[in-house]
């Protein structure tokens, strides 16, 4: 199985509910039925579900299949990265429980994370967080429509009566978050400390380019163009579960929308270009950029060195999009070359892989419970984290945080979460960029 094939392994590892029958993960089993919805995705190596970054995860995932078919169809993958889709947005529509209500958040993160051991033994009753109309939640109810949208495009054809389920469901969802304008995680500040928003114009200016693209609607981009004129002045050029601004503007770019008052789509995309890549398109170079690159290559985001290799694959991610979109060959190379670039690090151009189960000295104890528990009936449980083995189940696919800020800072220890974690957001742009460059290069 070629990598594209295993990062699709990780995602069926983080699966919550009834199992298939062609369940292709032999550790993994039935899980959580009691829950107040069943299914859907755990966040990391913990039991959350956690919908706001699964949404973003798919949205890339989803885009990914989109733009990059025939990468799929040659790795024989088109069947499986579907069903990774299907698994979420089923649970999403599940969670849209009445049309003014979402689940958004299963699990609470002091309960979870005192235990350690297999899903299918963390039994009882787990909190459900729901936001109503009452509450602010633009940016998750708006990123679950971007999923949405993203999932009809994705089986208009080969599931249309499911495609229009989706649609139906991104409207709603996108009209429930425009109108309380806020952030969710304002509503239950405690619960959501793991993922505190801090804008939803993002998400609003993502979703309405996304929904344009499905319905063709005017209303939806002059949406996305009134948020991305709000944002303006105070965004970054992250890409995230926290942050998609840069992929708003590809997305619209990539549709022919034109630049207007306050939306430079065209600067925009260049900032981003220019932010990572340290030069401008006329080769002017910055002396001092914000984000810096190691010596061995890994273009690092100053955010405090948490998850490094998700937010360089992430804008990876991009950087394909944008070679894609380009018309300019010589932009196309550069976009390509600095994906490719990240790409590498991550599958060991540095000396080590990142991608457990790939190349050389791959992580061994990537920092996840189910994988780091023995086969049945063996138990599991705290002995298992302190463990100083490698872990008993390869999780194959899994890319973890990486190293912190520079090369030689990673330790392979399932104790070290920072470094060591692995999680849905994480692997998106992996396997997104994964597609891509087998499909353009």
């Amino acid at each position: 199985m070629d990598l594209l094939g295993k990062s699709y392994l990780f995602y069926e590892a983080q699966r919550s509910g009834k199992l298939p029958a062609n369940n292709r993960i032999s550790y993994r089993g039935n899980s959580f039925l009691s829950d107040a919805v069943v299914g859907g995705y755990f966040d990391a190596g913990d039991h959350l579900k956690l919908n706001f970054p699964m949404h973003n995860a798919m949205i890339i995932l989803g885009w990914s299949i989109l733009e990059f078919p025939q990468a799929h169809a040659d790795a024989g993958q088109t069947s499986y990265a579907r069903n990774t889709l299907k698994w979420a947005t089923d649970y999403i529509i599940a969670c849209h429980r009445t049309r003014n209500e979402y689940v958004g958040q299963i699990g609470d993160f002091s309960g979870d994370h005192q235990y350690w051991g297999r899903p299918e033994e963390q039994t009882g009753p787990r909190p459900a967080w729901v936001w109503d109309a009452s509450m602010p939640a633009t940016d998750l109810l708006c990123s679950a429509a971007s999923a949405l949208a993203v999932a009809h495009l994705v089986y208009k054809t080969s599931d249309p009566a499911y495609s229009t389920v989706c649609l139906t469901h991104a409207e709603q969802l996108y009209a429930l978050g425009k109108a309380k304008p806020g952030k969710y995680s304002d509503a239950y500040p405690d619960q959501t400390q793991g993922y505190t928003s801090n804008t939803y114009l993002d998400d609003l200016a993502l979703a309405g380019a996304w929904l344009y693209k499905a319905t063709g609607k005017q209303q939806y981009l002059a949406d996305a163009r009134k948020a991305l004129q709000e944002a303006q002045y105070t965004r970054n050029p992250f890409v995230s579960w926290d942050a998609v601004f840069p992929l708003a503007d590809l997305l619209l770019k990539s549709q022919g929308v034109a630049n207007s008052a306050g939306v430079d789509l065209d600067w925009q995309i260049a900032h981003f270009r220019y932010s990572w890549m340290g030069k401008k398109d006329d080769g002017t170079v910055d002396p001092n950029p914000q984000i810096k690159t190691t010596p061995k290559g890994l273009a690092v985001a100053p955010l405090g060195g948490w998850g490094t290799l998700r937010y360089a694959l992430n804008a990876a991610f991009a950087f394909v999009l944008d070679a894609k979109y380009a018309t300019d060959s010589e932009r196309r190379a550069e976009s390509l070359a600095f994906a490719k670039k990240q790409l590498d690090y991550a599958l060991g151009s540095s000396g080590r892989s990142f991608v457990v189960g790939y190349g050389t000295r791959p992580p061994v104890q990537p920092h996840h419970r189910s994988a780091s528990c023995p086969d049945l009936p063996a138990p599991c449980g705290w002995d298992q984290f302190n463990s100083p083995a490698p872990n008993p189940q390869v999780l194959f696919g899994a890319m973890v945080a990486g190293p912190a800020d520079n090369d030689g800072e990673y330790d392979d220890k399932r104790s070290d979460f920072k470094s060591n974690e692995v999680s849905l957001d994480f692997n998106a742009g992996y396997t997104g960029t994964l597609a891509g460059l087998i499909q353009m290069l």
